[in-house]
C-alpha cells in the first residue's frame, strides 16, 4: 500500500502485528508501524527502510510508484535496525544509488551492515537538490542515537522527524492524524516517549528548539513510526515537550511487588491514606503491570513510592528491575518513599535505600519496615511517610 502525502511524496510504509516485544521489552497490543517514503522528483528519494522481515511488502509498496531500481538516494535518518533492516536488500536493486546520512551513521553502517554503495556524508543543514524539491538535513544528535537527524522537505514544508515525535501503534491504512483516534495516539505516544526516549529527554527539549529556532513552516510531520501529522502538526511537538520537560506533575506513584499479599496490603492502605490527604495516585503491582506502563506513570510523578518484600535477602526481583530502570533511563530526581514487608531477615528495603541514596535521590522520612502485618506503630508510620509525601507535592 502506498498513499500520497504531497504531490510526488508517498507513504510507503508497513504495519507490524507480529512483533510482540519492541526492543524485546515493550509490549505492542496495537502493532507497530515502520514509516517509509518515497519522493519521486528528477531524482528520486526513499527516506530510511524497514524492519528486514518487511522488506518484501515494503519493496512491493515502493513498486506502486516507481521501479525501485530507479532509486537515487537512500537517506538513512537513523541506523536502528527496524529502520535500516531492508538495507542489503534495496542495495542489490538500486545499484546506482547513494546513502544519504550522518558521518557517525556511515561508521554504524559500515558495522552493520557494509553495503557496497557510495555514501554522502551530510552537514547539519546542507542541502540536497532532488530537482524542483529540496531536502535540508537537520542533525539531532541522541533523538535517540548519536547518529541520528531529521530530513526536512523544504518545499512541501514536511519534516521527516525520525523516532522524535513516534509512536506505538500500527496504521491500517489510515496514516494521517485526521484519521485516527487521537486517544489511543495520544497513550501510545506517550508511552512510545516513556520507554524509548526517557533517557533522552534534554536532546528532545534541544531538538525541539533547534527545529524552533530554524524558523522553518511546518505543515506535516512525518515520523518513522505511528501517525503523519497534517491536520495539527503542533500537538505532537506541544505533548512531547511537555511529557519531556523537567517540571514534574504532582502526583504521587507507588510501584510495590508482593509475593503472599502482605506487601499488597501496605501498598494499598498507604494509597487510601493520600488520597484522603487529596493526593492523586497511580499505582501499579510489578507482577502484573505491563513495564512501559509502570514507566509511564513513574516518569512524571512528582514523588515515587517504592514497596517491596524480602526476597532472598534482597528487594522483589520486579521491584529490583524497576529501580534499575530508573537509573538506566535517567530519571529526573525527585523524593523517594520506600515500604517493605518481610518475615526474618528484612534486606530488601535497607538495599533499595543504599541503591537510591547513592544514585543521588532523597528519600523521604520515615521508611515504612513491617514484619508481617502492621502494628500500630507500623500504622502511624505509614500514615507519618503520607504526610511528607503531601508536603512535598504541594
Amino acid at each position: 500500500m502506498h498513499r500520497e502525502i504531497a504531490k510526488g511524496v508517498y507513504y510507503v510504509g508497513v504495519d507490524d502485528h507480529h512483533t510482540e516485544l519492541f526492543e524485546g521489552q515493550w509490549a505492542l497490543p496495537f502493532g507497530i508501524s515502520y514509516n517509509t517514503y518515497l519522493i519521486v522528483d528528477d531524482k528520486i528519494a526513499v527516506i530510511e527502510t524497514v524492519k528486514e522481515a518487511w522488506t518484501d511488502e515494503w519493496l512491493d509498496n515502493i513498486r506502486e510508484v516507481v521501479d525501485p531500481a530507479k532509486i537515487d538516494y537512500i537517506i538513512l535518518n537513523h541506523m536502528e535496525p527496524d529502520h535500516t533492516g531492508a538495507l542489503p536488500h534495496i542495495a542489490k536493486i538500486a545499484k546506482n544509488a547513494t546513502i544519504v546520512y550522518t558521518k557517525r551513521a556511515s561508521q554504524f553502517q559500515k558495522s552493520f551492515f557494509n553495503v557496497d554503495l557510495p555514501e554522502k556524508i551530510v552537514e547539519d543543514l546542507e542541502e540536497l537538490s532532488l530537482g524542483s524539491k529540496t531536502l535540508k538535513f537537520v542533525h539531532a544528535p541522541f533523538l535517540h542515537w548519536p547518529e541520528t537527524m531529521m530530513t526536512y522537505l523544504v518545499e512541501d514544508e514536511i519534516l521527516f522527524s525520525c523516532d522524535a515525535f513516534g509512536a506505538f501503534g500500527a496504521l491500517n491504512g489510515n496514516i494521517f492524524d485526521d484519521e485516527i483516534d487521537m486517544r489511543m495516539v495520544e497513550s501510545e505516544s506517550k508511552r512510545y516517549v516513556s520507554a524509548i526516549i526517557t533517557s533522552y529527554f534534554k536532546f528532545v527539549q534541544r531538538g525541539i528548539q533547534k527545529v524552533k529556532d530554524l524558523g522553518i513552516g511546518i505543515k506535516v510531520i512525518a515520523p518513522s513510526h505511528g501517525p503523519i501529522y497534517r491536520k495539527d502538526p503542533m500537538w505532537i511537538v506541544n505533548k512531547y515537550a511537555e511529557w519531556s520537560s523537567s517540571e514534574l506533575d504532582k502526583y504521587c506513584a507507588i510501584i510495590y511487588g508482593t509475593m503472599y499479599g502482605f506487601n499488597h496490603r501496605v501498598a494499598m492502605k498507604l494509597k487510601k491514606t493520600l488520597q484522603e490527604r487529596g493526593v492523586k495516585v497511580i499505582i501499579h503491582n510489578v507482577s502484573t503491570s505491563e513495564a512501559s506502563r509502570v514507566l509511564t506513570d513513574a516518569v512524571r510523578a512528582g514523588v515515587i513510592v517504592l514497596g517491596t518484600p524480602t526476597y532472598d535477602a534482597y528487594p522483589f526481583p520486579r521491584v529490583w528491575h524497576f529501580v534499575n530502570e530508573i537509573q538506566c533511563k535517567r530519571f529526573s530526581k525527585r523524593p523517594i518513599g520506600l515500604f517493605g514487608t518481610y518475615g526474618w531477615g528484612g534486606g530488601g528495603v535497607k538495599k533499595l535505600h543504599k541503591w537510591l541514596t547513592d544514585m543521588g535521590f532523597e528519600i523521604l522520612e520515615p521508611i515504612v519496615r513491617v514484619h508481617g502485618r502492621p502494628t500500630d506503630t507500623e500504622e502511624k508510620a505509614l500514615s507519618d511517610l503520607a504526610d511528607a509525601i503531601v508536603a512535598r507535592l504541594k
